[in-house]
């Protein structure tokens, strides 16, 4: 059937190409639903990477059929925004319920094998993280261990969908989410789109809902290659050395805005090249105004968030873990910096290295601890050699997460030749943060950490009540992009983790000016603001003394 679509599409029969497509669509939409809880998160990926191609195809050509039968536009674009509803994120919203039924199925044997689980992928990563001398001392049957572990994890997600919650929906639509927003705002899917019969043809799609409206309605970027080279590039170099970008806010906002007359809240769900850019930071040279200046964004996975609104985890109280100037060298020689970047500098593998402390993390955390204990908050403050591995995998969902230090993401590019496949083709293991003996050797320690804490890793911490995560370094927003997927690096592990809202930077940041914005975030957040006021606020305040978006402009606030 999808053969037959496609053949009509190619031809430009459309209407014979729908009768085709939509069957198949509801057919694949089916088979997730029956098959995801019989498979590993790794086999979920693979069979979806099989179908995502026919979803693919279908939104090119609900885009083509607008223009062909405009009078159907209002279906067309209901059924195209369902469709984004029901896929877009779809294996990190089954990950994470798969995880919360667990810990919420009050069943211990289930919770029991769940650890277990968790156990197993820690002994995993620790194997591929192991030195080539340590893995001929080792007696470990790799392939034995993944086995069991995916055997495993294909029993829980089985198990789990028997405790699925009444008021969990399996299918949420356009018209929930547009029930769910108030007068003033609207929701937004950005799509990433590439054309089914044209060579190496890139474009975008907004998909707008406002309160009002009698369907969605659609805005078009058209060359989308260029958004995502040329122009991309023009606009992280004027980031990078502090020139003002004149350009970007035509390329990148003035499309979605043309349709927001009247919105001052903007709930933002990205695709491809948009996942890397913190629409606040673009300046409008004809207003001289930033776009953080006339709205509110608020980025989310899928829109279908707003639909299924959670209210925050009932975490033990207010009770926050910070981690900060952690010694990266355990007692050897440190490199001291007055003001630096945030960021290792240095691809996977950092034993041996120089790792450039970070002084004002030590007063960001210091400030954060003062300000949270003062409004009777019971803090946990882990600096120097206690900022380990260790204690982060020990905690028990704080509600608040704060981690100051170097973070890194290493690309495709830069990996080593030596790497393990597993750790070139999982995104997950390229990118994380750096903690207390990073750079010491472990041969030499007690310890059976690195002091490298990857995203893989991260993705099996317990955060289930956890509010909120701040990861105060340098591009803990990057990752791997996969179209209607997001991103895979630490924000995905940390929402996978069950934290409710993560907040993570797109760029290097600079030591002092992000101090700064910690410290004002959490002085007007603890006073009982909305997080995400509190920190649009602190944001608007650090931009009145830093005027270049580069110091107030990398981090952005994702989930709830």
């Amino acid at each position: 059937m999808y053969g037959l679509a496609g053949v009509y599409h190619a031809l430009g029969q459309l209407d014979k190409a729908k009768e085709y497509y939509e069957p198949v669509i509801a057919k694949y939409q089916k088979q997730v639903k029956e098959f995801f809880p019989s498979l590993s998160e790794k086999e979920k990926s693979a069979f979806y990477a099989k179908i995502k191609p026919v979803f693919d195809a279908y939104q090119d050509f609900c885009v083509q059929y607008l223009s062909f039968k405009p009078q159907e536009s209002g279906t067309s674009l209901q059924k195209l925004y369902d469709l984004q509803l029901s896929t877009k994120a779809i294996l990190l919203n089954a990950t994470n319920k798969v995880r919360s039924r667990i810990q919420q199925s009050g069943n211990a044997k289930l919770q029991e094998s769940f650890k277990e689980w968790l156990a197993l992928k820690e002994n995993i990563v620790r194997y591929y993280n192991y030195s080539q001398a340590e893995r001929e001392k080792s007696t470990i049957d790799l392939a034995s261990l993944e086995s069991k572990a995916n055997d495993l994890e294909k029993q829980l997600s089985a198990e789990s969908d028997a405790f699925r919650s009444q008021f969990e929906k399996e299918t949420i639509t356009w018209k929930e989410v547009q029930n769910a927003l108030k007068q003033n705002e609207a929701a937004v899917e950005i799509i990433r789109i590439k054309k089914k019969y044209e060579k190496d043809s890139i474009y975008y799609v907004g998909l707008i809902v406002r309160k009002t409206d009698e369907n969605p309605s659609l805005i078009i970027w058209p060359q989308g290659q260029q958004l995502e080279s040329r122009k991309f590039k023009y606009h992280r170099n004027t980031i990078k050395f502090h020139y003002t970008d004149t350009l970007s806010y035509q390329y990148f906002w003035s499309p979605l805005e043309s349709k927001l007359q009247g919105i001052a809240t903007v709930f933002l769900s990205c695709d491809g090249v948009f996942n890397k850019v913190n629409f606040n930071s673009l300046f409008n040279p004809s207003t001289h105004h930033f776009v953080i200046d006339d709205f509110t964004l608020r980025q989310v996975s899928n829109t279908r968030e707003l639909a299924e609104r959670r209210l925050p985890g009932q975490s033990s109280g207010k009770v926050a873990a910070l981690f900060g100037f952690a010694d990266f060298n355990l007692g050897e020689v440190n490199t001291v910096v007055t003001s630096a970047k945030r960021n290792s500098g240095k691809a996977y593998g950092f034993k041996g290295e120089d790792i450039p402390v970070l002084p004002a993390t030590e007063k960001e955390v210091d400030d954060v601890q003062n300000l949270l204990a003062a409004n009777g908050w019971e803090v946990h403050n882990y600096k120097k050699m206690e900022a380990t591995e260790e204690n982060i995998k020990k905690l028990e969902s704080p509600k608040v997460l704060h981690i100051a230090t170097h973070g890194f993401f290493m690309s495709d590019i830069d990996l080593h030749d030596n790497e393990t496949d597993e750790l070139s083709a999982n995104p997950l293991f390229r990118s994380g943060v750096l903690l207390a003996g990073a750079s010491a050797d472990r041969m030499a320690s007690s310890s059976q950490e690195d002091g490298v804490l990857t995203a893989y890793e991260a993705m099996n911490l317990s955060l289930d009540q956890t509010e909120l995560v701040v990861l105060s370094a340098c591009e803990t927003g990057l990752g791997e992009v996969r179209n209607g997927e997001g991103v895979y690096g630490l924000q995905r592990s940390f929402i996978v983790a069950g934290a409710n809202t993560v907040l993570m930077s797109l760029w290097q940041v600079d030591d002092v000016a992000t101090q700064e914005l910690m410290n004002a975030f959490y002085s007007i957040w603890v006073k009982g603001t909305d997080k995400h006021d509190a920190f649009r606020k602190a944001q608007l305040e650090i931009k009145q003394k830093y005027t270049v978006p580069f110091f107030w402009g990398a981090f952005v606030l994702i989930g709830y």
